[in-house]
C-alpha cells in the first residue's frame, strides 16, 4: 500500500504565475511496492503527447487542403506563422513534456530513495526506464525550442530548463544546448546500469529496453554530429533489427507496434487529419519517382506510405491505433548509413546499410538499378542520398523537421490558395530563425527565464 502523501506528485495542474514550468504538482505519493512504482511509471508513458504530426505538417512533407475539417488548426503551421494569437491554431507541446519529466524525478527518487535496496531486478527496470523517460523527453523538448546542435557554439546557445529534481520553489533557467545534451547523455548513462530487459514484448513496447535504449543513443549522438558514436551505437543492436520484407508482403506495415521492426512505440506519430485533411507535397512525392514495372510501384512504398490519386499524393500512414512509433529497425539502418557516410573511408559501409533498407522496399529489378548506381556514388551524393532514403522510408514519423534543422537548413516555398483561388506563398529561408519554434506564449507568460 502507499504510505504516505507529503509533497509533491501526482496531481499536476497548471502554475500560478511564480511557478515557472506550467505544471503544479500538489501531493507526493510515496510508492513503498514495485507495483506502485509501475503505476506511477505507467501513467508517465501515458502522459507523453501527441505532436509529432505537427512537425509533419511544419515540414515539406504535407499540406492542409482548403476544404479539410481541420485547415483553421494547421494552416498557421503550415506557414511558420508562429506569431499568430488564431486560437484555433494548436499548440506545440511544453506543459504535457515537463509533467513527465516530474513524473520521471519522482519515481528516479523515490526509488533511489527507498528502504529497501534497489537490488530487485523489477525495481531496477523500472529506475532505468525513469532515467530513459526523463532523457528522451529534454532531448525532444531542445530539438523543438533550442538551435540545432553546433559544436562550435552549442557552449553559448540556450537551450530550455533542465529539471532533475521535485521541487517548485526551484528556478527554472535555460541550460545551454551543451549542457542540456551533457544531462541527456548522463541519464543514459545511468539507465544503462540498471537496465534489465533487453527487448519488451509487443505488448509492452512502449516501456524502454537495452534495445531502445541503444536506439536512443544512436539518434542522439548523431544529432550531436559524433559519428563514429553514433554507428558504435548502432551497431550494436543492428543484429537484433530485422528489416520487413515490404516486396514479399503486400500488407506489412513496419511502423506498427507489432511490426518486427518495432523497438520502441511509444508514439502515434500521425492522426486521422494527416490522412484524410492534407496533400503530400510534391518535393517528397517525388522522392519515391521509381515508375512502374508490369502494373506494379518499383517502390513498395508507393501506395502503402500514400495513395497516388487524381490530385495528387495523398498520406496513408498512421490512423490505426497500431500505427505506434518511436524508434524501429530502418531508422538503426539509416543512422548507421548516415554515420558511416559522413566518416572517412567508410563509404563501402555505409552503402551497405542503405542497400539493406532498399532490398527489402525496392522490387529486383529497380533494386538491382540502384545499386548499381550508389556504388558508384562519391561521398556527397552518398549522403544526399541516405538523407533522401531517410525521407522516403520514415515519412509522416516526425523525422523530416528534425532532419531539416540538423543538416542544411534549406529554403522550403509553400504555394497555396484560398477558397477564392487567390495563390499565396510562404517562405521558410534558408538557415531561417523559424527552423527553431519559439516558445509557447503560456510558458512565455509563466517563466521570464525563458526569454534572457
Amino acid at each position: 500500500m502507499m504510505k504516505y502523501i507529503q509533497s509533491v506528485i501526482i496531481s499536476l495542474v497548471m502554475f500560478t504565475s511564480c511557478n515557472y514550468l506550467d505544471v503544479e504538482p500538489v501531493g507526493k505519493v510515496i510508492p513503498d511496492e514495485v507495483s506502485e512504482f509501475r503505476a506511477l511509471l505507467a501513467s508517465a508513458y501515458s502522459t507523453y503527447p501527441r505532436y509529432k504530426h505537427y512537425l509533419t505538417v511544419r515540414s515539406d512533407e504535407v499540406f492542409p487542403y482548403i476544404y479539410g475539417l481541420s485547415y483553421d488548426n494547421y494552416i498557421d503551421m503550415a506557414t511558420w506563422k508562429d506569431e499568430s494569437d488564431d486560437p484555433l491554431t494548436y499548440d506545440y507541446p511544453w506543459q504535457q513534456m515537463y509533467r513527465m519529466i516530474f513524473y520521471a524525478n519522482s519515481i528516479i527518487d523515490g526509488v533511489l530513495d527507498a528502504k529497501v535496496d534497489v537490488t530487485d531486478d523489477t525495481r531496477e527496470q523500472i529506475l532505468a526506464e525513469a532515467y530513459c523517460l526523463r532523457a528522451y523527453t529534454h532531448f525532444e523538448l531542445l530539438n523543438l525550442y533550442a538551435k540545432q546542435y553546433t559544436r562550435e557554439t552549442a557552449s553559448s546557445d540556450k537551450g530550455v530548463p533542465i529539471v532533475l529534481k521535485v521541487d517548485i520553489d526551484q528556478n527554472f533557467p535555460r541550460a545551454t544546448v551543451e549542457e542540456v545534451y551533457t544531462q541527456i547523455l548522463k541519464d543514459i548513462e545511468e539507465a544503462e546500469k540498471y537496465m534489465q530487459l533487453d527487448e519488451q514484448p509487443a505488448s509492452t513496447r512502449y516501456r524502454f529496453s537495452k534495445k531502445s535504449l541503444k536506439a536512443l543513443e544512436a539518434r542522439v549522438r548523431l544529432y550531436r554530429g559524433e559519428w563514429d558514436l553514433a554507428q558504435a551505437a548502432a551497431e550494436e543492436i543492428l543484429p537484433q533489427c530485422a528489416l520487413t520484407d515490404m516486396v514479399a508482403d503486400a500488407e506489412a506495415k513496419p511502423w506498427a507496434y507489432d511490426s518486427q521492426e518495432a523497438i520502441l512505440s511509444l508514439e502515434q506519430v500521425s492522426n486521422v487529419d494527416i490522412v484524410d485533411d492534407m496533400t503530400m507535397l510534391w518535393n517528397i512525392g517525388d522522392k519515391y519517382n521509381s515508375g512502374q514495372e508490369n502494373d506494379t510501384y518499383k517502390d513498395t512504398r508507393v501506395n502503402r506510405y500514400f495513395r497516388v490519386s487524381y490530385s495528387g499524393y495523398i498520406p496513408n500512414k498512421g490512423t490505426a491505433l497500431s500505427d505506434k512509433v518511436t524508434f524501429r529497425s530502418s531508422e538503426i539502418y539509416l543512422i548507421a548509413a548516415e554515420a558511416a557516410a559522413r566518416q572517412t573511408g567508410k563509404l563501402d559501409v555505409a552503402r551497405g546499410y542503405l542497400l539493406s533498407v532498399m532490398k527489402n522496399r525496392l522490387i529486383a529489378s529497380y533494386y538491382d538499378e540502384k545499386k548499381v548506381e550508389i556504388e558508384k556514388m562519391n561521398q556527397e551524393q552518398l549522403i544526399n542520398e541516405i538523407m533522401d532514403e531517410r525521407a522516403r522510408e520514415l515519412v509522416f514519423e516526425g523525422h523530416r523537421w528534425y532532419d531539416l534543422r540538423r543538416t542544411t537548413r534549406p529554403e522550403i516555398v509553400k504555394t497555396y490558395y484560398n477558397e477564392e483561388f487567390e495563390e499565396f506563398t510562404a517562405t521558410l529561408y534558408a538557415d531561417d530563425p523559424k527552423y527553431t519554434i519559439p516558445f509557447p506564449k503560456e510558458a512565455i507568460e509563466n517563466n521570464p527565464n525563458l526569454i534572457d
